[in-house]
């Protein structure tokens, strides 16, 4: 019997190492071929027999991006994502909590249409929003672009932010309460610093959907105000496709993602009421 118990727990380890292989492979396996493409000359983009490792190695392909305007896209990118993430997460935390703290006629309503918004695609909200948006004068501008990109992050940082709400006791509140805070001075004392955890991760999810998305950039972003994604899609005309800026584009667009998962990747690492229990 031990035996085969060994035999048994030996094969299970090793299927599971195989299956973790896999997915490490299939993960960072198109991440890591596009930065050696990012790099590689351009003749030897389209070999027969391509290697991961480039035989040489040019900075041609980034020059190439930089003199295109990759730096104004790259701003325009970081001040769409960072004004669209600082928005949502304002209103989509009151939101959680109003939804998840009181009552109120249409709420139920409210929830409803929170998660029904997910169910369309967003072209569906292409035209009517670009109708609204040219009859307010905001067409071609970053303000148009980030009221565009609110409509597909709102309903998800809403609903983020109601789990979250929801998983803090409502006990603590009422003892701040107790002691004269008021609602709102309960939700800013009490409740907000336990939401660190929730507010980091809907954030990150709210940055990476503005900064990485393109359908609606793309009419509503116009001259020198579009954004990353679309500059990209520039790169790709009717007579020739530059894969390798669009490998270093991409290399580029990637590392602020990067950067900003390992900035809050401690506050994943925290429980939601560590700080409840702390004398």
């Amino acid at each position: 019997m031990p035996r085969k118990r060994t035999g048994r727990s030996l094969a299970g380890l090793a299927g599971r190492i195989v299956a973790l292989a896999l997915i490490v492979f299939f993960a960072v396996g198109p991440i890591v071929w596009m930065i050696a493409s990012s790099v590689r000359p351009a003749d030897q983009l389209f070999q027969s027999d391509p290697s991961v490792v480039p035989t040489g190695v040019t900075t041609a392909w980034y020059e190439e991006v930089f003199g295109s305007g990759a730096l104004r896209w790259f701003a325009n990118s970081f001040v769409v994502a960072a004004a669209t993430t600082l928005i949502s997460l304002a209103l989509g935390t009151a939101a959680g909590y109003a939804v998840t703290r009181f009552t109120f006629p249409g709420r139920r309503v409210l929830l409803a249409c929170l998660g029904v918004s997910y169910l369309f695609p967003a072209i569906l909200l292409l035209v009517p929003l670009y109708l609204v948006l040219a009859s307010l004068g905001l067409v071609g501008g970053l303000i148009g672009i980030v009221i565009g990109h609110l409509t597909i992050t709102l309903p998800l940082t809403t609903w983020l932010m109601k789990s979250f709400v929801e998983a803090v006791p409502r006990d603590l509140e009422e003892a701040a309460w107790v002691d004269g805070v008021g609602y709102l001075g309960g939700f800013l004392r009490v409740t907000l610093p336990l939401l660190r955890t929730g507010l980091a991760t809907t954030a990150m999810f709210a940055f990476i959907l503005s900064w990485d998305e393109f359908l609606l950039a793309s009419v509503i972003a116009q001259g020198d105000n579009v954004t990353a994604p679309v500059g990209m899609a520039g790169l790709v005309t009717s007579f020739d496709i530059r894969w390798g800026a669009i490998m270093a584009l991409s290399t580029l667009v990637t590392i602020p993602v990067v950067v900003l998962f390992f900035v809050l990747q401690r506050y994943y690492e925290k429980g939601l009421t560590a700080g409840s229990v702390k004398g």
